[in-house]
């Protein structure tokens, strides 16, 4: 009897042994790592063949008054982007419409270009030359993960290269983007001289606020460690290994710029602290609009303040 209950106690011992092991694997393993994935690749990304990407077709800007062209960027020798430049449609005979600047439009990273054509519309009604492409992992474009805006302030980095090489930029010249692509601008901003302005719409700003915002939107469990696992998981699966930033690191545009958020978002001690890296006057934050009309007026406004050649 008393061996039978030793051998039921060492068998009680494994098996909660082994539950133990199960749960911390769970937590620190199989978790973080399905979420990593869930919550950062790009939709289908199992079945997804870099060699085999879609043309990069005008098909979805069919109904703009715009003349298009399409183009492709190899951003870092491994991501290709698909671009489209748009510039106000003219008759056959008639003078080329002047100009009155240029915008690069960068969408929020869980969508594509597409997104943007609404604004996109709204500036070549009122004479700006338009560039929209699609990020790093998204749609037409390669990549399997998306980053914190580090690697996709390379890519608009780019992007604008490709511009000015081919005589495409028209002063006043910004770049208007939405979370990920708000942070591509923002950060690109700090070494771009090119840019006149910056519009960051739901920008995360550091890689804390980004990992809390996902992490708040995906409904994710909390784990010891989160951020640690989260990012380590990430680079893992990704290749990815952006620098990471904190309020203490972070540096102000040199351009103009335009922050739109939530008024909640806005008072995130994070958003201040980057305020307060720049310049008076030079970073303005302003309640973000809920209609998209509003939200389309705001940027033509704040894009029409540049003036001509700043």
């Amino acid at each position: 009897m008393a061996k039978m209950s030793q051998t039921v106690k060492e068998i009680t011992q494994v098996v909660v042994f082994l539950i133990i092991v199960g749960g911390l694997l769970l937590v620190f393993v199989v978790y973080p790592l399905n979420r990593t994935k869930a919550i950062l690749a790009r939709p289908g990304v199992d079945e997804y063949d870099p060699d085999s990407l879609p043309a990069n077709n005008i098909s979805a800007f069919a109904d703009l008054a715009a003349d298009v062209d399409t183009f492709r960027v190899d951003a870092d020798g491994l991501t290709s982007l698909a671009c489209v430049y748009l510039t106000p449609a003219v008759d056959s005979g008639v003078a080329p419409v002047e100009l009155r600047g240029t915008a690069i439009l960068i969408h929020d990273e869980r969508q594509d270009r597409t997104a943007m054509i609404p604004l996109a519309r709204a500036l070549l009604d009122s004479g700006l030359a338009v560039c929209l492409y699609d990020q790093r992992a998204c749609a037409l474009s390669s990549g399997r993960y998306h980053s914190d805006g580090e690697y996709e302030a390379a890519d608009l980095t780019e992007v604008i290269g490709y511009l000015r090489i081919r005589d495409r930029i028209i002063h006043p010249f910004v770049a208007a983007g939405r979370r990920a692509g708000a942070d591509a601008a923002l950060l690109a901003a700090v070494e771009e001289q090119r840019l006149d302005g910056v519009i960051a719409i739901e920008p995360y700003i550091t890689s804390s606020r980004w990992l809390d915002i996902l992490m708040a939107e995906h409904d994710m469990y909390w784990i010891p460690f989160r951020h640690t696992m989260f990012k380590f998981w990430y680079e893992l699966r990704s290749d990815y290994a952006p620098v990471y930033r904190g309020s203490e690191s972070l540096r102000p545009p040199q351009c103009r710029t335009l922050i739109l958020d939530t008024e909640d978002q806005l008072a995130d001690e994070a958003v201040s602290d980057y305020v307060q890296t720049a310049d008076s006057g030079q970073i303005d934050t302003e309640p973000l609009p809920a209609e998209p009309d509003r939200l389309q007026e705001r940027i033509l406004t704040f894009i029409t303040s540049l003036g001509p050649g700043q």
